[in-house]
């Protein structure tokens, strides 16, 4: 695990007295963009690929079986970059770190010839290409550093065809050149499930990435095996099973922090569990973490989702510090963007429709222009309109703290307030991968958290002098820290 340690000086800092609190948005607005990234996107990630500072985007395309870069330039606009080939149809991408060149590499699941796609950077924006052969048909890909060395190691779920069981959940990790080979393959029960119906987080809060896993029917929960036998092999076991309610179908399936101050993540879940209103046959349930791994239904998502299907993922999208789900429609019975703002306790305000291009492949969300706010971008696939990558800008959420650089994994201070024992931050972090986690410590102590690349809080201490650090950590866990010193009255 890289950590960074670094004091930091007091000039440019902002100490006031304690600000006014300000009101997020309840109705949060976008500027859109369509970029041509080919015939059939099928997934999008972001990452600084060319190392300059500002967020990227990767696509990959179904058609012509390939990567297009989009170089971010500023202000969240992009121009095209390099174009590589993948195996083919790719599914599935994700960004990795899996040598020791400090470039952001890529993997690419593929379906049509049951291959993963590695492509390594080379801190430019382009890349070299190495693959490894699959066993099934990928459905779902995810990664997370397993092995606590530093590296990227791969997840995937692999059926005997697109919509064929058997299946299996299979781990498969590399050493420093990037050579994979597979560690585990388990078993999965039931029917092939949806596409990317996949998340790894610490689910049981031991440190230690898992998880979660939708056949069909239900949602499996993987927890790190924790073997260090000398065998060095990243392995899971299954732990808990999420049966949610009247399912004939899962579509859907994100994990977040739903639930202010718990550390634990959450998951949501898109079910098909309507046969008799084919205008709305889906419904979003909300399972909340109880701290160990063990998750209960909290709550049903208010409005309607509509549309035989969605992706979904999880942001802070108007700036008030809860979580919020985003909610992309994959049919053309509802191909637009929909959010529902968090409350903090589990349950959501109701959806609310942005608008959209089509269907849609894949969702993120990021800030990309570097404002504090995050935006969303979408692989539209063009059934009804121009397909490409659609960028949705966030126009007005409650800003904070504009993040450092994503070249590398940073945090940073924007102001220190105090008064009388008390004080409050405003702080930010960023990376190529993205910061998911800033935490606040006081005098070696970890006061409060935030499960985004913002922080905005205040914290009672005494008065006195303290050392106050900031802790960044990124989507593979590595970690950054910042420190400084204060007088508190």
């Amino acid at each position: 695990m890289f950590l960074r340690i670094l004091p930091i000086s007091l000039f440019g800092l902002v100490f006031t007295g304690i600000a006014q609190p300000q009101t997020a948005p309840t109705n949060v607005t976008f500027r859109t963009q369509l970029f041509n990234t080919g015939p059939e996107p099928a997934g999008v990630v972001s990452g600084d690929f060319n190392q300059d500072g500002k967020p990227d985007l990767a696509v990959i395309d179904g058609s012509s079986s390939s990567v297009q870069i989009l170089l971010g330039v500023g202000g969240g606009n992009f121009s095209l970059g390099s174009q590589t080939n993948t195996g083919m149809s790719p599914v599935q991408i994700v960004t990795g770190t899996f040598t020791l060149s400090g470039h952001q590499d890529l993997a690419v699941a593929n379906a049509g010839d049951k291959t993963v796609t590695i492509l390594l950077g080379k801190g430019d924006g382009t890349f070299t290409i190495e693959s490894f052969p699959l066993s099934g048909v990928p459905l779902a890909l995810t990664a997370a550093d397993f092995l606590n060395n530093g590296l990227t190691q791969l997840a995937t779920v692999e059926c005997s065809g697109q919509t064929q069981a058997p299946c299996s959940l299979n781990l498969y990790q590399s050493d420093t050149h990037a050579q994979f080979h597979r560690s585990q393959s388990i078993a999965l029960p039931g029917a092939a499930p949806a596409m990317g119906l996949i998340a790894s987080d610490d689910f049981n809060h031991d440190g230690k990435p898992d998880l979660a896993v939708a056949t069909d029917k239900q949602v499996l929960i993987f927890v790190d095996n924790g073997r260090f036998d000398g065998t060095g092999a990243a392995t899971v076991r299954l732990d808990f099973v999420i049966t949610p309610p009247n399912s004939l179908g899962i579509s859907g399936l994100a994990a977040g922090h739903f639930v202010r101050n718990n550390p634990t993540p959450d998951l949501a879940v898109e079910v098909f569990d309507n046969v008799n209103d084919t205008s709305s046959p889906n419904s979003n349930y909300i399972f909340l973490n109880n701290g160990f791994g063990r998750f209960f239904l909290r709550s049903k998502l208010a409005g309607s989702t509509g549309g035989f299907g969605h992706i979904l993922a999880v942001s802070d999208i108007n700036g008030d510090g809860i979580q919020d789900l985003l909610v992309a429609g994959t049919s053309f019975h509802n191909g637009d963007l929909s959010y529902a703002l968090g409350h903090g306790d589990g349950t959501f305000g109701a959806l609310q429709e942005v608008g959209g291009f089509g269907p849609n492949n894949g969702i993120i969300a990021r800030d990309l222009s570097l404002d504090s706010r995050h935006s969303v971008v979408l692989a539209v696939t063009g059934a009804f309109s121009t397909p490409g990558t659609a960028v949705f800008l966030n126009q007005n959420a409650l800003p904070n703290c504009p993040p450092p650089s994503s070249a590398t994994l940073a945090v940073k201070f924007c102001s220190l307030s105090t008064a009388t024992n008390l004080l409050s931050v405003s702080a930010s972090g960023n990376s190529p991968n993205g910061v998911k986690r800033v935490e606040l410590w006081v005098d070696g102590i970890k006061r409060t958290q935030a499960f985004s690349d913002q922080l905005r809080a205040s914290v009672g201490v005494s008065a006195g002098t303290h050392r106050v650090a900031l802790v960044g950590v990124d989507l593979y866990d590595a970690l950054i820290k910042e420190t400084t010193t204060v007088n508190v009255p």
